[in-house]
């Protein structure tokens, strides 16, 4: 039998990286609401549109001024993370690469404010406004690479610990500011939170023994070239997804309603982001795993296979039980208006499944450095997402985007395994078909039962034993 690295590839790191991220990841998404209430009390919807303008205009700056180097770093600072002297000097490249990426995103901002502020509102009333949120660039720059050298180095409980310091300071610090200043707090939040996120990652920073500050900048842009390489290529990627879902959006608000399009994004929120804290928190400690090993196929055949087994087995229950209380989690989040997204998002859930699978080997695609077959493979993704997306609505309506939604990540798994077959020539293990097959054999019968026979029933009869059955078998796996 192939033996993993040493200490790199146990099932108890995966349940400690999932359990230590997917905990902070609660916690900020609690702090979020706790903001959106008490926010939509003081300021009002006024307010929260406000808000929503400056925080995604900040964000299609940062996705296109950083070039993804969060990510991208990561895959040379765990080759490196070995050898303390390679490692001082990756660090220092990293750091200036987010200083310089920061700087330049931070003038991009303020030389573009008056058209931003146009382009956001309407007028140039926010042009000072920008301005100033042009600090939120220089300061998210230097904090990506802080993160990434976090991740890459395997301080993980100092990356988690950063970030929720961070997001509970910024929570502590916007409340007061909300309540007495109202409308006119809300720039002065928005630096709070680049700040407090920044002041704490630095705190945590990695100690390296090399300190490279007088290296030139053209050797710098040399040494970090793969990684603004990847990391263009994965923006662009990132940038084709926003798209084919804004073509999509725009597509429900013509032919439906602007109320279709609320109810689709919302339960894409639900099946994307609140059960994508399981994936997040195990792609902390998994991508910087697989990178190391990425060069020897057998190494990393058994590191993604053990990675989709563990998350199946993870998941299994989870989607169960989202299945058995799925209209109980829509009145909670939302109100009743959203009850019509519960066929979407009971279906699509057990497309979670395949997304399991198809991930844990797309990461092998970044982890080899290959920036092109990556765009290529997302490209041909988001193209099938939104001809299934539109054909499943016109056919079935919201049941039809959640049969869409399990649909596409079936065939982005396919795409997925023919590039990791044929251009890496490796294959999963034997057992993760036939585990792939009973997560959706499981999910669809708990769907099926929730249907005629209720959720309480359907727990009884699928979670329970669903639960105990893959608790054991991770905790089999994790004793070894």
């Amino acid at each position: 039998m192939v033996k993993l690295p040493a200490g790199s590839s146990s099932t108890s790191r995966i349940l400690k990286a999932m359990s230590v991220f997917g905990g902070v990841q609660v916690i900020t998404i609690l702090c979020s609401i706790v903001r959106t209430k008490l926010v939509a009390i003081w300021i009002g919807p006024l307010g929260v549109g406000i808000i929503t303008l400056f925080n995604s205009t900040l964000d299609l700056l940062t996705q296109t001024t950083q070039l993804n180097l969060r990510q991208s770093a990561v895959r040379d600072i765990a080759a490196t993370a070995s050898d303390r002297n390679r490692l001082g000097t990756t660090a220092s490249v990293v750091r200036r690469l987010g200083l310089l990426l920061g700087i330049g995103g931070a003038l991009i901002c303020a030389l573009l404010s008056p058209l931003l502020s146009r382009w956001a509102f309407g007028s140039g009333e926010h042009t000072v406004d920008f301005i100033i949120l042009s600090l939120t660039l220089l300061l998210s720059g230097m904090t990506v690479a802080e993160q990434a050298l976090m991740q890459g180095t395997d301080h993980l409980k100092a990356l988690a610990g950063s970030t929720l310091r961070g997001a509970v300071a910024s929570t502590l610090a916007a409340l007061p500011l909300f309540y007495f200043l109202r409308l006119r707090g809300i720039v002065p939040v928005l630096l709070c939170f680049a700040f407090f996120t920044w002041l704490f990652t630095r705190l945590r920073r990695v100690r390296t023994s090399c300190d490279t500050a007088g290296m030139p900048m053209r050797e710098v842009f040399s040494r970090g070239r793969d990684m603004l390489s990847l990391g263009m290529y994965m923006t662009v990627s990132s940038a084709m997804s926003l798209g084919a879902s804004y073509l999509f959006v725009i597509y429900l608000n013509n032919f439906a309603s602007t109320e279709a399009v609320g109810i689709f994004q919302s339960g894409y929120t639900l099946v994307n982001t609140y059960v994508g804290v399981i994936f997040t928190a195990i792609a902390m400690e998994y991508f910087p795993r697989l990178t190391s090993v990425a060069a020897r196929p057998t190494l990393a055949r058994v590191v993604v296979s053990h990675e989709v087994s563990v998350t199946l087995k993870v998941l299994m229950p989870l989607v169960v039980c989202f299945i058995c209380a799925d209209e109980l989690v829509v009145r909670l989040l939302y109100t009743d208006s959203f009850l019509p997204m519960i066929p979407y998002v009971s279906i699509g859930i057990i497309g979670t499944f395949l997304r399991a699978v198809s991930w844990c080997m797309a990461f092998t695609i970044l982890a080899r450095g290959d920036g092109r077959l990556f765009v290529l493979t997302e490209g041909i993704s988001v193209l099938i997402m939104l001809a299934l997306n539109v054909a499943g609505f016109r056919l079935l309506g919201y049941q039809g985007l959640g049969i869409a939604y399990v649909v596409w990540y079936a065939i982005y798994t396919a795409v997925v395994y023919a590039v990791f077959r044929r251009s890496y020539g490796m294959t999963l293990s034997r057992g993760i078909p036939g585990l792939t097959a009973i997560a959706l054999a499981t999910g669809t019968a708990a769907l099926l039962l929730r249907m005629f026979i209720g959720p309480w029933l359907t727990a009884l009869i699928i979670l329970l034993p669903t639960t105990i059955i893959c608790l054991k078998a991770i905790l089999r796996h994790s004793s070894r």
